[in-house]
């Protein structure tokens, strides 16, 4: 696993994937798979981010009595995994809302069967501790970093649409969040905007201070999306209703057992304790049925990207969910 490095900090690249999936553009390492023993002929092919899902199900004691087999392919974002699924080489997976976005936006055979939804923002706008600036409005003309086609991009289109401003008003820069990170402690951009664990590492190593968040701006959702194929098969559609049966158990058992999951999470991730639960504590999602409200956030982050010209076209978001395993998500919330 490639490791990149903060300071003090050793913090792996499963940090950004971060248990929701912030939806990087990364590359993809899927030159390894493990199966999970099941008692059944099929076998659901999962897309999982740094065995983060994996993990996660195994914690939460989920991975037992599998009435089928489960082939983990692994990517370091969500990108890749959704390109491997629209090819038809990965059956379901997770990512953030940006990466459904582009899938969206190519209209890949992919639909949303159940969704990663948080009361929390998990990304923010940093300025250096000692800057004048105080308001987005006073970015005009300044240079913003952040990672392009993340959810921090999200953030910042939705960011300077609040304040009036067009992304053309202020010096976009693309850097990766290892990139971002050293040329904020440099002093070489005005503004960057990342989520954790990179946001309170900043903050940690040079007092940054957060200008603005995602609360009440972006989607605050993240997305399990599978295959129109897999979808169409009965036989791998019923393990896709088992499926979303446990790792619905498994992110409510999760918040509710921070104390037993940080520690595993930091142990995943390489990021120290601390830090680990920073990061979690504005990352943790439950799985909530799909709804209006829901789709229409989707849809919101759709026409913002369509509106700044990120994206070419204004995908209707209800064309990419299916809300048929919403009986199995209620079933299993409590």
């Amino acid at each position: 696993m490639s490791r990149w490095k903060f300071g003090r900090f050793g913090v792996s690249l499963a940090a950004a994937a971060a248990l929701t999936m912030a939806g990087t553009a990364c590359s993809a390492n899927d030159g390894g798979s493990d199966d999970s023993a099941g008692s059944g002929e099929i076998t659901l092919v999962v897309g999982d981010q740094v065995k983060s899902t994996q993990t996660l199900l195994e914690s939460a004691g989920e991975l037992s009595d599998l009435p089928y087999k489960i082939r983990w392919a692994t990517f370091e974002a969500g990108p890749p995994l959704l390109e491997a699924a629209a090819a038809g080489k990965v059956d379901v997976g997770s990512t953030g809302d940006v990466p459904a976005l582009f899938a969206q936006s190519a209209g890949s055979p992919l639909k949303i069967i159940a969704i990663l939804a948080g009361s929390t923002a998990n990304d923010f706008l940093l300025v250096p501790a000692g800057s004048p600036i105080r308001s987005v409005g006073e970015l005009k003309g300044k240079r913003i970093a952040f990672t392009k086609g993340s959810s921090s991009n999200g953030l910042v289109l939705a960011l300077l649409d609040q304040a009036g401003l067009e992304p053309g008003d202020v010096t976009e820069t693309y850097l990766t969040p290892n990139e971002g990170l050293a040329a904020f402690n440099a002093g070489q951009i005005d503004a960057w905007a990342v989520w954790n664990p990179y946001a309170v590492i900043a903050q940690q190593q040079s007092k940054a201070r957060v200008l603005a968040d995602g609360t009440g701006l972006t989607t605050q959702q993240g997305y399990y999306l599978a295959s129109d194929a897999a979808l169409g098969d009965k036989a791998k559609n019923a393990a896709l209703s088992d499926f979303v049966g446990r790792v619905t158990r498994a992110q409510r058992w999760a918040v509710h057992n921070k104390d037993k999951w940080v520690p595993i999470f930091s142990r995943l991730t390489t990021l120290p304790e601390p830090v680990a639960a920073a990061t979690f504590d504005t990352s943790a999602r439950e799985i909530v049925p799909i709804d209006a409200e829901r789709i229409a956030k989707q849809q919101k982050l759709i026409d913002l990207f369509s509106g700044a010209g990120v994206i070419p076209n204004k995908p209707d978001a209800t064309e990419y969910f299916d809300d048929e395993f919403n009986p199995v998500v209620e079933e299993n919330r409590s």
